[in-house]
């Protein structure tokens, strides 16, 4: 009766709710189960609020689409790019040893992508026709018969429910549980009683089987799969064995009864007996993992392994979980050892107290490993034994078997084995001293062991170092930093320094020095037994201006007396190749050799004479040659020449004069520099940048270097005093006699202007333009064509008349008023006027 009342109640309820219509007056929207949300939005009365409130659903609605895209796992592609995560096992081993250890085997299965994955779809169906004919066919399999002969046809048939082929004409052929081979053999007897009647068979399709794999497998379930499929196939199905799960326990469950799969055996020793072919209504099962131990260290494969439970019987010890193995047994698991020789190897093993203990192994046939257990092998340093080795700058670097080269003259039997540059005064053994437990260095001539003058027996673990001519170079220069360099192959571009320090700081003590008339003048290290012919060939030789009667050997090895045969004291010795030989000088360490000069050093010395002469060009010369010779050797001046004009330039004056203009560029860069730091207080950038113009000129111009001079032959033939001796590399200018006059600098129209004895300097610097608005005319001034020059006096409150000769040049100089603020630097009025003089001297020179 109370569940009747209540019934009532709601139904009336519900019927009131629905009879009332949705108006503007109800303080509730009316919701339809079937409307969704925008409807809803649509029929509320206030829709600003309403809207705020779909907008807040909407934003919860893509915040839990977000978590939930979040918390969903990572795609196959993306797991196959990362790494995996350890699994707990792995995770114990990497906090008990350094090395981070993955389970062996699992990674057999891996992380199936979309590529993989299709290869295992394409697995699931594999394609009949040409099998072996142990191939045991059942009920439902399909085969294809053709015939041949008086019968052409061709035809599928299943082996039905009782097991027998039903062929046309053919009596019942049994099938099911025979070989497919004895099933061809019965057809081909069948069609014998046809005419001219030929049989064959092969297998159409392959019937389908059902294998339950559970356990610890990724997806476990039952798997649809065919005859031809095995265990590992089934493994593959279900995304492989987890690291949770055994590789070594693995059970075949066939008719009631088991078989355990250890996949170890096709691991790591490729049986495939192992991997049995399924059936159907095969059950797979995967148990936990058992037992492990880890390999690490110097080992093929290192890693975490399972190993198997132990065996429980009548002997079976309680407090024995595992199976124990051995150290041979365990290097089997991982392959073995990288590389034979002095390997160490240490157990790391759990007490029941929970202790870790380390120790070493000894016996390689104690059964010691059991679960938990941790090898560690450890490789020695190998000592090579009765080897040689040859570095340096040779074309045979590397390791030689002592017994075949005992001796320095067998390792470094022809110059062959030596670099194509390779420093023939000395060589370094370096040599392991057993008494002083430390490396000593030996020196030997190279050269005389290729001459076959001098010999050392090697010993075991000796390195010879060979040297190259840069190497030796190097040693004189200070390297603030030495660069790594391999010496282990002559032909090495960057084999030009001695990284070793010792051997670099060796091979200095040993150092000779060669100077005076050689090619190659330095400090040259030697051995004993060089001599003073080997020294000079290796600086280079002597020079042509070298004095072979003349040479200073300073030795030690030169003493008279009390102080003969080297035992102390230095003598220096006079060495005249016509009295001695020089191959029986002998050469130290320390020594000194100097070779001195019969003349002086051959040059070029010769002076260039150009213009109007009858003869221009280089003349060579000799001491005492002067002005009125070379005028002389030129064939004398023509009838054009202007001698008072002549231009002669020095080299010294050339070089002192680039050397002021360079000094001139510094000063002002720096004032420049100073100036900029002023800030508002200094130039404007207009006179910074003519400033800079101006510094940069200055370090480009190139000097003349004129000295005023006498040429005039018939002066100079009274005045023998004015006639100056010549130098190497004057240069001589003998000009056209000139009928104009030259007007430079700042002026409208630079010009050459015809002479006439009654023009002043204003007339010509009127008919050039005048003066341009940078001009300085109080510095105005004439350049004589001997090249002396004069002030003018032209400015309009201070004028006065100057004759003006012809060759003559009118220089009105810049105004250095936008370089006042220079105060560091020389006059500017100076420079801008002798940039102006270099400039009119370099146009004569180049008209010419």
């Amino acid at each position: 009766m109370v569940s009747m009342l209540r019934f009532l109640t709601i139904f009336l309820l519900c019927s009131i709710l629905i009879s009332v219509p949705a108006s503007a007056e109800s303080p509730f929207p009316v919701v339809s189960p079937w409307m969704d949300e925008e409807e809803e939005d649509f029929k509320t009365p206030d829709r600003e609020l309403e809207q705020r409130k779909t907008k807040d659903r909407r934003e919860q609605r893509r915040e839990r689409k977000e978590s939930f895209s979040e918390s969903r796992p990572p795609s196959r592609s993306a797991q196959a790019i990362t790494k995996p995560k350890p699994s707990a096992l792995e995770d114990m081993y990497s906090t008990r040893i350094v090395d981070e250890l993955g389970q062996f085997g699992y990674d057999l299965f891996g992380v199936p992508t979309p590529e993989t994955q299709t290869k295992l779809d394409s697995v699931a169906s594999v394609p009949s026709g040409a099998v072996q004919d142990d191939f045991i066919l059942n009920t439902n399999d399909e085969v294809e018969v053709i015939f041949s002969g008086q019968r052409t046809d061709r035809g599928t048939y299943k082996v039905n429910d009782q097991g027998l082929l039903l062929i046309n004409d053919f009596p019942p052929i049994p099938a099911a549980g025979r070989a497919i081979g004895q099933v061809r053999i019965s057809i081909e007897n069948a069609a014998q009683n046809l005419h001219n009647t030929q049989a064959y068979i092969s297998l159409a399709s392959v019937r389908q089987i059902g294998v339950l794999v559970v356990g610890h497998v990724k997806k476990p379930g039952r798997q649809t799969l065919t005859v031809f499929h095995t265990v590992l196939d089934a493994l593959m199905e279900s995304g492989g064995v987890g690291k949770t799960g055994s590789l070594r326990q693995i059970k075949l469950i066939r008719n009631g009864r088991g078989t355990i799969i250890d996949l170890y055996g096709l691991l790591m020793h490729g049986s495939t007996n192992m991997d049995l072919r399924l059936r159907d209504g095969d059950r797979i099962i995967i148990p936990p993992i058992g037992p492990t131990v880890a390999i690490a260290g110097h080992i093929k494969r290192p890693g975490i392994y399972e190993i198997l439970p132990a065996i429980k019987g009548m002997r079976h010890q309680p407090k024995q979980s595992s199976e124990r193995l051995s150290l041979n047994e365990m290097l089997d698991l991982g392959g073995g050892v990288l590389s034979p020789g002095q390997n160490r190897f240490m157990r790391l093993d759990i007490t029941p107290h929970g202790r870790e203990v380390v120790d070493q192994i000894h016996e390689p046939f104690k059964s010691q490993f059991g679960d938990g257990s941790v090898l560690i092998v450890a490789k020695g340093q190998e000592k090579r034994a009765s080897t040689v080795e040859l570095v340096g700058h040779t074309r045979r670097p590397g390791i030689h078997a002592l017994l075949e080269v005992p001796t320095l003259s067998a390792l470094l039997d022809n110059d062959q084995v030596l670099g194509p540059k390779a420093y023939p005064l000395i060589g370094v053994i370096e040599r392991w001293d057993d008494e002083q437990m430390t490396t000593k260095l030996v020196d030997f001539p190279l050269l005389l062991v290729l001459k076959g003058d001098y010999d050392r027996k090697l010993e075991d673990g000796d390195v010879v170092h060979l040297f190259s001519r840069q190497q030796i170079a190097s040693l004189k220069e200070n390297h603030a930093k030495l660069r790594k360099v391999s010496m282990g192959s002559a032909e090495d571009p960057d084999d030009t320094i001695i990284d070793d320090p010792v051997i670099a700081s060796f091979l200095k003590e040993r150092a000779s020095f060669v100077r005076g008339a050689v090619r190659n003048p330095g400090a040259y290290p030697v051995a004993d037994g060089i001599t003073l012919d080997s020294v000079l060939a290796v600086a280079g030789g002597l020079t042509l201006e070298a004095n072979t009667g003349n040479i200073e050997v300073t030795s030690a090895l030169q003493g008279e007396g009390h102080q003969a045969e080297g035992r102390s004291g230095t003598q220096r010795i006079r060495v005249n190749f016509r009295e001695t030989n020089p191959q029986n000088v002998s050469i130290a360490a320390g020594d000194a050799v100097r070779v001195n000069q019969k003349f002086k050093k051959v040059e070029d010395k010769s002076v260039l004479v150009i213009g109007e002469v009858s003869h221009p060009g280089r003349y060579d010369l000799v001491p005492g040659d002067k002005m009125s010779d070379l005028i002389r050797r030129a064939g004398g001046m023509t009838r054009q020449a202007y001698p008072d004009g002549a231009v002669f330039s020095r080299e010294s004056e050339r070089k002192a004069e680039e050397s002021r203009f360079r000094a001139a560029a510094r000063d002002m860069e720096r004032a420049v520099a100073v100036a900029i730091e002023k800030g508002e207080d200094g130039p404007d950038t207009t006179q910074i940048a003519m400033a800079r113009d101006l510094a940069a000129e200055l370090r480009e111009v190139q000097a003349v270097g004129r000295i005023t001079v006498e040429s005039d032959p018939a002066v100079l033939s009274v005045q023998p005093e004015l006639d100056m001796l010549l130098e190497s590399g004057d240069r001589l200018y003998i000009p056209k006699r000139p009928l104009t006059v030259k007007v430079n600098g700042e002026v409208l129209s630079p010009a050459s202007l015809q002479f006439r004895s009654e023009k002043d300097p204003e007339d010509y610097i009127d008919q050039a333009g005048g003066f341009t608005f940078h001009a300085d005319k109080d510095r105005t001034f004439v350049l004589y064509p001997d090249g002396s020059a004069q002030p003018l006096q032209v400015s309009a409150w201070n004028h006065k008349d100057a004759f003006i000769p012809p060759g003559s040049t009118i220089v009105v100089p810049r105004d250095p008023k936008p370089f006042d603020f220079i105060t560091t630097a020389k006059d500017i009025s100076q420079i801008l006027s002798n940039l102006a003089i270099t400039a009119i001297f370099l146009d004569d020179v180049r008209d010419d």
